[in-house]
């Protein structure tokens, strides 16, 4: 008689081990479906940083081809006061970036991302040799002729703002640069 009670006893712990380790794995996989959407949502927010970033780098470039375009005859930004904001580069979004096959999805994101950038002559120096102007500096065989340029330095204050898509959240990222020309 023995036996059978030490055999039904068994039976019954039996099912409370496997309800406890339908407990323990149900525990571990609601631990790891939060762990990996927490973990997605920090992959998408440095996403969104570095398009920040990237975006404002795009105004500093945009910024530069606007002080090569008003580079001729002469350096631009001389009627305004040193240090002062002679010109401001903006943009609504990035989607004149967008190529024509990109996904929706990227279309989006050229949409939530815009940059403002402002432009200031900071001051100018004499130098000495070279030869060229503006963004054309060459090189010259001609060592006995040098010739007194001037060196115009600029400051460019950029901004990238990238718009998370919910709204939720905004990232910024501000690069400054002083860049200079010779004319």
């Amino acid at each position: 008689m023995s036996r059978r009670l030490n055999k039904n006893s068994r039976d019954g712990f039996i099912i409370v081990i496997s309800l406890m380790l339908m407990l323990v794995m149900t525990t571990m996989g609601v631990g790891l479906y939060y762990s990996s959407k927490q973990t997605s949502k920090e992959v998408a927010s440095n996403i969104n940083r570095s398009d920040a970033l990237y975006t404002a780098e795009a105004c500093i470039a945009d910024a530069r081809l606007w002080l090569k375009a008003n580079s001729t005859p002469d350096a631009p930004c001389l009627n305004v006061e040193p240090g002062k904001i002679c010109q401001n580069v903006t943009s609504q979004n990035m989607s004149r970036w967008s190529l024509t096959n990109d996904s929706q999805i990227l279309q989006n994101r050229n949409t939530a991302q815009i940059y403002t950038c402002t432009i200031s002559l900071l001051g100018s120096a004499a130098t000495s040799g070279g030869e060229g102007t503006g963004f054309d500096i060459g090189e010259s065989d001609d060592y006995g002729n040098s010739s007194v340029n001037t060196k115009y330095f600029y400051r460019i204050r950029s901004t990238g703002t990238m718009n998370e898509s919910s709204g939720m959240r905004t990232f910024r990222s501000a690069v400054e640069v002083i860049d200079s020309m010779i004319f």
